[in-house]
C-alpha cells in the first residue's frame, strides 16, 4: 500500500531534513507516534535507529537508511505487523521555502494482510491528508520562548 503527500514549508531544505532526520519529532506531525527514542548514540546520520510506538500498531524499530542531507532522507520502520518504507524529498523552492515530497509505503503482514482491503483507503486519506500539513505547521510556528 502506498500513500504520497506534497506540501510547501516556509523553511530551508537543512532545517526542514534535520527536523524529520530527528525522529524524536514525529508526534509533532503524526499523531499515531509517541515514545520516540533514538537508540544508537553519536549524531544523527545514517543507520541511527529508533524506538517509537504506533498507535494502533505497537512498537516499531525505524532506521534512517538513506540520508543525503539535505534532499533525501528514508526511514526504515519494522513491525511484526507492518512494515514502512517513509521517503522524504526536498527541494529548495525559492526564498527559504522547501518543496517536500513524502512517499510512505506500508507492507501488512500476517492477518493485517487480509485486513488492508478494508483499511487501505482510511489509511490512505489520513496520511495524504494529514501528514504534511501538521509537518508545515510544526515547522512554521512561531518559537516559544
Amino acid at each position: 500500500m502506498e500513500a504520497r503527500w506534497h506540501i510547501r514549508i516556509a523553511r530551508s531544505p537543512e532545517d526542514v531534513f534535520d527536523f524529520l532526520a530527528d525522529l524524536r519529532n514525529e508526534p509533532q506531525f503524526n499523531p499515531d507516534a509517541s515514545n520516540v527514542q533514538q537508540v544508537t548514540p553519536g549524531p544523527i546520520g545514517l543507520g541511527t535507529s529508533y524506538t517509537e510506538d504506533f498507535r494502533r500498531i505497537g512498537a516499531y524499530t525505524t532506521t534512517i537508511d538513506r540520508y543525503e542531507r539535505p534532499r533525501e532522507l528514508r526511514f526504515d520502520a519494522r513491525n511484526p505487523k507492518v512494515d514502512a518504507q517513509v521517503t522524504f524529498t526536498l527541494a529548495p523552492a525559492g526564498d527559504g521555502e522547501t518543496d517536500v515530497g513524502c512517499v510512505v509505503e506500508l507492507t501488512m503482514k500476517g492477518a493485517m494482510r487480509f485486513m488492508e482491503p478494508m483499511l487501505r483507503g482510511r489509511i490512505q486519506r489520513e496520511i495524504e491528508t494529514s501528514r504534511g500539513p501538521l509537518l508545515k505547521q510544526a515547522l512554521e510556528q512561531p518559537a516559544t520562548t
